[in-house]
């Protein structure tokens, strides 16, 4: 009798190891014919059919990025991609070919972008909100935020931006630009 059991003991551990194993054969199929199909997105995403629809819509977007940061700065901006390889994983890079900004000419370029990608979105029939929300644009020169103030208010845009009441041009430190105030006392949703 105790042979029995360890014999039906084991056939039970058997059988358990088997259920695992099919289990496992399941998955490792189920992984495979995923990999597959991540792997035909892949091939469509990078394609030369889709790396040329890339550029095509690179270039209408820069018109756009070009016409803003030539109003805001003077200078003509560009986005590029570059198709690379990282850790076996294809990827486009975007960058813009100005480099080595100050601080504030980065947030500005920041500003360009977001504007540049709302003017493209409405061109393209894409849906996007009509507000921009920015950081850090103390650190932009005055004539740059008066610059984007009117801009946007032409385009339609609405720019929002925390930036210290010192920090802030004269010209805009005005009641009807002010949406909120906050201090030490006056903190938001009172936190």
């Amino acid at each position: 009798e105790k042979l029995i059991a360890e014999l039906n003991e084991k056939y039970r551990l058997k059988g358990e190891y088997e259920n695992t194993l099919r289990q496992l054969d399941r998955v490792d199929t189920a992984l495979a014919e995923l990999n597959a199909r991540l792997a035909e997105i892949d091939d469509g995403l990078f394609s030369e059919e889709a790396a040329q629809r890339i550029k095509e819509q690179i270039i209408k977007f820069n018109i756009h990025f070009s016409a803003v940061s030539n109003a805001l700065y003077g200078e003509k901006y560009a986005l590029k991609v570059d198709r690379k390889t990282v850790k076996g994983r294809r990827l486009y890079e975007f960058s813009t070919f100005n480099l080595n900004f100050s601080s504030g000419k980065k947030q500005g370029e920041i500003v360009c972008f977001d504007i540049a990608y709302t003017l493209f979105a409405d061109q393209e029939g894409i849906p996007c909100m009509h507000f921009l929300l920015n950081d850090k644009k103390e650190l932009m020169h005055d004539n740059q935020l008066l610059l984007t103030a009117q801009l946007v208010n032409e385009k339609g845009i609405q720019f929002v931006a925390s930036i210290l009441r010192d920090k802030l041009p004269e010209e805009l430190n005005r009641e009807e630009y002010v949406i909120v105030r906050l201090s030490q006392r006056e903190k938001l949703f009172g936190v």
